[in-house]
């Protein structure tokens, strides 16, 4: 019990303390209203950093759930969470808007990072797995 608390907690501190860490924040204006921007593009490397900062996140939701039925989607829902939170934000900035591209950017992300680490837990749970690594030897 006292385990889930505290990983439950740790959850807590990593969704609170990452949406603001996620990604800038361009709002330079004041906040008011609701917006939805479809000018962004679908490409580019604002794409790619919401991609690469929820990757650890869905690796963390993953490790929370490795003991429930389905941990890579779970993991992939709870890493989605600080980017919703992002663009939650986003949405009522005056001179931006909620992004469903970098949602998108996000959860796949999210179920990626998930998906690897559960890959990781279940590679090391296989008491049958052979353990690979190189080897260098020299004879004369």
């Amino acid at each position: 019990m006292a385990s889930a608390v505290k990983h439950a907690g740790v959850l807590a501190l990593m969704l609170g303390g990452s949406s603001i860490a996620h990604a800038g924040f361009d709002c330079s204006g004041s906040h008011g209203g609701w917006r939805v921007t479809n000018s962004d593009s679908w490409t580019g490397t604002d794409k790619l950093e919401h991609f690469g900062a929820s990757a650890p996140f869905g690796a963390l939701g993953a490790y929370v759930t490795r003991d429930t039925a389905h941990p890579a989607i779970y993991g992939g829902l709870l890493g989605t969470v600080p980017g919703l939170a992002k663009e939650i934000v986003d949405g009522t900035c005056r001179s931006d808007g909620f992004s469903y591209k970098d949602l998108t950017a996000d959860a796949l992300g999210a179920f990626v990072g998930a998906s690897l680490m559960h890959w990781a837990i279940m590679y090391q749970r296989d008491a049958h797995s052979m353990t690979l690594g190189v080897r260098y030897s020299s004879r004369f």
